[in-house]
């Protein structure tokens, strides 16, 4: 069962972000949350696509948020965990740390939890 997280920064930026897949899609379909450098968004996308794209430019290989480049203050407390060992050689990990954010470059993107979950 997948998750949601919120993304927001002190400078106006946000976004809903699907975490996961449900359970009929989850070997195909793994949602986490991107920074596109196109854009300047943080997208959604599915990490396990053949081929990562930007949702809303089409710009190739968004980050996604678990890159050490993106993560700045680390957090103290796990928002997401999305285990990938299998399928990306890695878990997916957001905290409740500071992140770059695309719009204004500054390590002050924070994610948190919605609440939802979803199949």
């Amino acid at each position: 069962m997948g998750s949601q997280v919120i993304a927001a920064c002190k400078c106006g930026a946000n976004a809903i972000i699907l975490i996961g897949g449900g359970m009929l899609n989850f070997m195909e379909t793994c949602y986490f949350p991107c920074m596109c450098k196109g854009c300047h968004e943080v997208v959604q996308v599915n990490l396990l696509a053949k081929e990562t794209r930007c949702p809303e430019c089409r710009a190739r290989n968004p980050i996604p948020y678990d890159d050490p480049g993106l993560q700045g203050t680390p957090g103290h407390h796990h928002v997401v965990e999305w285990r990938m060992t299998d399928q990306l050689d890695r878990d997916l990990v957001l905290t409740d740390g500071k992140y770059m954010c695309p719009k204004c470059g500054k390590m002050s993107l924070e994610f948190r939890d919605s609440g939802l979950c979803w199949d």
